[in-house]
């Protein structure tokens, strides 16, 4: 079963494209895809955006596999 991590990324818009930022951050307890996509839906944030130049991302992305070394 693939599992799932939550990540926040930050956006901006140079005018003619949005474009990643380079920051981001990522929850690192794997999940479900059901559960991550419950936790990162719009309805359960608040968000207060001040500048319309720059957006927050929330989205689930496959998580990767940890190898022993």
């Amino acid at each position: 079963m693939t599992m799932f991590v939550l990540v926040f990324s930050l956006w901006g818009f140079n005018g003619d494209n949005w474009v990643y930022i380079g920051n981001q951050y990522i929850y690192n307890e794997p999940m479900p895809v059901d559960i991550c996509l419950f936790i990162a839906h719009q309805s359960n944030w608040s968000k207060y955006e001040a500048n319309e130049n720059y957006r927050l991302s929330v989205e689930c992305k496959p998580a990767l596999k940890k190898t022993g070394v």
